[in-house]
């Protein structure tokens, strides 16, 4: 039987490793080690329950600190992962660490497996999206690893152009489609807790001080305010995400009756929302507006830089961020449109196709030692 430890370190990859992990354990010939740490052990969302919730049995480890913020911070924290995760995979010994996309977890995770003589599985690799330190570090994890399951046809070409040999290269589709189908659009009962929101917001940073990041998100809700009740969800623990915290609470104390803020929804919330009739647009820089919402039809309004390069679908429309009117004529003429379902990541099977090139991957092929192909 083969040993598959995933790491998972935040509540959004976290709503796309489910679907591996599950596809994972419904095989017999493989064994799952979930690891799970990092942001998931922040406030306020705490996201670790939710996660043990559906393992009860992971593992584990601490990165980021409480009250220690920025970039410097990260780069702490990420050595005190990258140590963390060696010491466990030294414990479990698996054959195959999985990883997904670009975050500072991630990166820990394929540093200490790849140096550590394991093998990698990377998903959506290949991907450009700027974010903070995004691009550099999902394209290093992509360097540091050995089997490659890219969520689109681009992206598994840049992954063959960066040097990594074709047979290395799977494309699965993005797991981010998978249950979309199976999840029901949210309650009555529990929509109008949430205020029945017509917009969602959910801005993370993008490399900007606090104070830019405020002014940003505070044009932002204003905009999605003026035009509907607007759901305020939390920023993820980037540096500079305080700025946009701040908003929130001042937007929220201003306009109550417009305004609801939760700090975190778990994913079939989340989903179950996008659902809803009732809901215009997503509104922010996250890559749920840009995969999840692609498929579901549901509009996105994309704000600044940080989804810089990601393939887009006929429901997102880009806005600059530097004025109330820009961001507006934005909104406006993206609430004229009538999106497709159409879109590049897959046909929600991701987590199947990546189980079973786990099980099948010949390490013959998928070899340790590694050198570029042209």
């Amino acid at each position: 039987m083969r040993r598959i430890a995933v790491i998972t370190g935040t509540r959004a990859e976290w709503g796309l490793l489910r679907c591996v992990c599950d596809a994972i354990q419904a095989r017999a010939d493989l064994s799952l080690t979930l690891f799970a740490g990092g942001a998931h052990l922040l406030p306020p969302a705490n996201t670790i329950e939710e996660v043990r919730a559906c393992f009860p049995a992971l593992v584990q480890f601490e990165m980021q600190r409480i009250g220690e913020s920025g970039r410097l911070a990260d780069a702490a924290a990420l050595g005190r992962g990258t140590q963390h995760i060696a010491a466990l995979l030294q414990a479990m010994a698996p054959d195959i660490v999985v990883v997904l996309g670009d975050r500072i977890e991630a990166f820990a995770g394929a540093s200490a497996a790849s140096v550590g003589g394991i093998r990698v599985a990377h998903i959506h690799g290949g991907d450009r999206a700027e974010g903070v330190a995004d691009e550099a570090m999902r394209h290093a994890i992509t360097k540091l690893s050995h089997l490659h399951l890219a969520a689109t046809a681009a992206s598994a070409e840049r992954i063959r152009r960066m040097g990594e040999h074709a047979a290395r290269v799977h494309v699965i589709g993005s797991p981010a489609i998978d249950a979309l189908a199976s999840t029901s659009a949210l309650g009555d009962a529990r929509y109008e807790e949430l205020g029945r929101p017509e917009f969602v917001f959910l801005l993370h940073p993008s490399g900007q001080s606090a104070t830019e990041e405020c002014a940003q998100a505070e044009r932002l809700i204003e905009v999605a305010t003026s035009r509907g009740r607007t759901l305020l969800l939390s920023p993820n623990s980037d540096p500079g995400r305080e700025g946009i915290a701040q908003a929130i609470v001042q937007r929220q104390s201003k306009h109550p009756t417009m305004v609801r803020a939760v700090p975190h929804l778990e994913r079939s919330e989340f989903i179950g929302l996008l659902k809803r009739r009732d809901v215009r647009a997503i509104v922010g820089n996250s890559s749920a507006g840009l995969i999840e919402c692609a498929a579901l039809g549901v509009r996105a309004l994309n704000v600044g830089s940080r989804q810089a390069g990601r393939e887009r679908a006929s429901n997102v429309m880009d806005a600059p961020s530097e004025s109330v009117e820009g961001i507006g004529r934005a909104l406006d003429a993206l609430l004229q449109s009538t999106p497709s379902a159409s879109h590049p990541y897959g046909d929600g099977h991701a987590g199947m196709r990546a189980a079973t090139v786990l099980a099948a991957a010949d390490f013959e092929v998928h070899s340790l030692a590694k050198h570029n192909a042209y």
